[in-house]
C-alpha cells in the first residue's frame, strides 16, 4: 500500500483537519494559560514590591539604610534587592552599580534593566522595580529579578511542546491507521465487486460488524444484490417457462388448424376448428398480457395514483363479481367485511389482487365447498383473507408458488397460466403489503397484510 494512497483518503484528510484544529485550539489554550500565568505572577510581584517600598519609605534614614543593606546581603537566591541613591544618582547603599535608566520615580512598579554587583563581578539583568524620591532628596528603589518569570515562561513553553507535539503525532498516527483500515476495506469491497461482475451474483460485500457508514452502505448494497439475484433468477427461468406454458396452446392450435385443413368437410366443422384456434390464441395472449402486467407493476409505474381505498366496499364488489361463478360450481361464497378499513393504494390493482385470489379459491374449492372473503383487523393493520375448503398449497411449495409460471401438480389439469399469485405478489410489493398463507380450521387461507409483513 503506497503512502500516497493513505494521504489521499478522506479518512486521513479528516484526521489531518481534526489534528490541525486540535493543534490550533491547544495553542490558543496554552497561550491563554501562558498569558494568565505570567500576568498573575507579575501582579503578585508588583503587589509585593509596592508594599515593600511603602514600608521602607516610611522608616527613618538610619533604619532605612540598615534595611537596604540587609535586604541586599540576606537574599541567598539574589531575587529581591533594594538600593538607595543620592539626589545626583550616586549609589549610597544596595547592590546596584547605578540607577536604572528610564525608571520613573512615581512609586509604581515598572520593568527595568540594571547592573548588580556580585561575587563574580557585575551582571546585567531584567527586573521589576519601584522607585521614588524621598523627602530628603534621596531616591529609594525596591526590585525583584524577573528570573522566576523567565523560568515560568520556559516551563509553560516546555509543557506546550511536551503536550502538543505527541498529541499531534498521535492524531496523525491514528489517521494513518484508520486510513490504512479504510483502504483495506475498500480493496476488499472492490475485490468482491470484481467477483460479482464476473457473474458470481451470490457474493456479498463484506462488513466489519461495526455498524459504521461503510457497513451501512454494504448492507444496503447487499440488499440490492439479493434483489438483483432474485430478479435475474426469475428472468433466467422465464424463457423456459414461457416455452413450456406456450407450447401446449400453440401445439394444440397447430393440430386444430392442421386437422381443419385436412378433415373439415363442412363450414360448421371449419368454424369449430377456428373457434378452438381462437381460444388457444386467447390463452397464449393472456399469458403474455399477464407477464407484461407483472413487469409493469414491478417497475412501480402506478404509485403516483395511490389514494385512500375503502376495503369494505372493494371486497363487496369482488364478492358480487364472483358470486355467480361460485353458485354455478355449487360453492358457498361468504362475505365477512366487518368494520370498514381504509388503506392508501391503487384501488384497481388491489381489486385485481383480491379477484385473483378469489378466482383461485373458487377454482380449487371442491364441489359443495365454501369460500370466505373476510376483512380482519390485526395489531399491524387491516388484513384481507380469502379462505376455501380446497387442498391449498403445501407449506414447502408456498414460496415457489409466488414465482411466475409455477403450478403445483394437483392444479395442472385446471386451466390457467400459473401467473395469478405472481401478479398478486407484484401488486402487494408495489404497495409495500405482505402475503401470508396458512392452514386452519377454516381451511386454506391466503391473507393480504396491509401493513407490510409477510412473504410478498
Amino acid at each position: 500500500m503506497r503512502l500516497t494512497e493513505v494521504f489521499a483518503t478522506h479518512t486521513f484528510r479528516t484526521a489531518a483537519i481534526a489534528c490541525a484544529a486540535f493543534g490550533a485550539t491547544t495553542l490558543l489554550l496554552f497561550g491563554f494559560i501562558y498569558w494568565q500565568t505570567a500576568w498573575l505572577e507579575t501582579r503578585r510581584i508588583d503587589v509585593f514590591l509596592s508594599h515593600e517600598y511603602l514600608v521602607l519609605s516610611h522608616e527613618d534614614p538610619a533604619t532605612m539604610l540598615a534595611d537596604v543593606n540587609t535586604r541586599y546581603n540576606s537574599d541567598p537566591h539574589r531575587q529581591s534587592f533594594a538600593a538607595l541613591f543620592a539626589a545626583d544618582g550616586t549609589p549610597i547603599a544596595g547592590g546596584l552599580t547605578a540607577r536604572p535608566a528610564g525608571l520613573p520615580n512615581d512609586g509604581a512598579p515598572h520593568e527595568a534593566a540594571a547592573e548588580r554587583r556580585g561575587e563574580h563581578g557585575t551582571t546585567r539583568e531584567r527586573m521589576r522595580a519601584v522607585a521614588g524620591r524621598l523627602p530628603n532628596g534621596q531616591e529609594l528603589l525596591v526590585g525583584r529579578s524577573e528570573e522566576d518569570l523567565a523560568k515560568l515562561r520556559a516551563l509553560v513553553l516546555r509543557a506546550l511542546g511536551l503536550g502538543l507535539l505527541p498529541a499531534l503525532a498521535a492524531s496523525l498516527g491514528i489517521g494513518l491507521f484508520a486510513s490504512h483500515r479504510t483502504i483495506a476495506r475498500v480493496r476488499e469491497v472492490n475485490q468482491t465487486i470484481g467477483s460479482i461482475m464476473q457473474g458470481h451474483l451470490y457474493e456479498r460485500l463484506p462488513t466489519a460488524g461495526t455498524e459504521d457508514v461503510l457497513d451501512q452502505l454494504a448492507d444496503s448494497v447487499n440488499v440490492m444484490l439479493a434483489e438483483i439475484e432474485r430478479l435475474l433468477a426469475e428472468v433466467k427461468g422465464v424463457g423456459d417457462n414461457i416455452a413450456h406454458d406456450l407450447r401446449t396452446p400453440l401445439t394444440r392450435l397447430r393440430m386444430r388448424l392442421e386437422s381443419g385443413l385436412t378433415r373439415a368437410a363442412s363450414q360448421s366443422e371449419l368454424n369449430a376448428v377456428v373457434g378452438g384456434a381462437i381460444a388457444d390464441l386467447d390463452q397464449s395472449l393472456a399469458i403474455i398480457t399477464a407477464l407484461l402486467r407483472i413487469g409493469e407493476l414491478e417497475a412501480d409505474r402506478r404509485q403516483a395514483a395511490f389514494a385512500p381505498v375503502a376495503l369494505g366496499a372493494l371486497l363487496a364488489e369482488a364478492a358480487d363479481l364472483y358470486a355467480p361463478l361460485a353458485e354455478q360450481r355449487g360453492i358457498q361464497l361468504h362475505l365477512a367485511a366487518g368494520a370498514d378499513q381504509t388503506v392508501l393504494g391503487d384501488r384497481g390493482l388491489l381489486f385485481e389482487a383480491v379477484a385473483n385470489l378469489l378466482d383461485n379459491a373458487v377454482k380449487f374449492a371442491p364441489q359443495a365447498g365454501w369460500v370466505t372473503l373476510a376483512l380482519l383487523v390485526e395489531a399491524g393493520g387491516p388484513v384481507i383473507r380469502v379462505a376455501d375448503t380446497g387442498a391449498g398449497i403445501a407449506p414447502e411449495e408456498r414460496e415457489a408458488a409466488l414465482k411466475r409460471f409455477y403450478r403445483a401438480d394437483p392444479s395442472r389439469h385446471i386451466a390457467g397460466s400459473g401467473l395469478g399469485l405472481s401478479l398478486v405478489a407484484a401488486i402487494l410489493r408495489m404497495h409495500g403489503f405482505g402475503l401470508r398463507m396458512s392452514d386452519g380450521a377454516y381451511g386454506f387461507a391466503v391473507d393480504i397484510l396491509c401493513h407490510g409483513k409477510g412473504d410478498a
